[in-house]
């Protein structure tokens, strides 16, 4: 019963891990298309001949919507990858000291 609640455990931490990894490369993603976008910022200004009305054509809101969209898959992904990693370092390190104290009092009943 117990190596099953461990294998839980740990496959529980490693879905943590994957689903933080790809929230973070979603948010690379955004990051590097917003960073093509301010690359290749080209503001552009349209005129209407028969109204002489100019209006400037921006990317912005575009921008504005990726950065808002990436920042919290950025938080949710590193979150969840390093809660991940500490539960498996955690356990790791719980098993450890479980085997040590085995090793101890079988050193002891000798």
């Amino acid at each position: 019963m117990q190596w099953v609640a461990r294998q839980n455990f740990h496959h529980r931490s490693a879905l943590m891990q994957g689903w933080g990894a790809v929230l973070l490369l979603a948010a690379c993603v955004l990051w590097v298309w917003l960073g093509f976008l301010l690359w290749d910022q080209d503001d552009t200004l349209y005129c209407f001949r028969a109204s002489s009305v100019c209006e400037l054509d921006s990317t912005m809101p575009k921008q504005l919507i990726l950065l808002a969209l990436s920042a919290p898959l950025s938080v949710a992904g590193a979150a969840l990858l390093v809660a991940g990693s500490v539960r498996r370092q955690t356990s790791a390190h719980v098993l450890q000291v479980i085997e040590m104290q085995k090793s101890e009092e079988r050193a002891r009943a000798k």
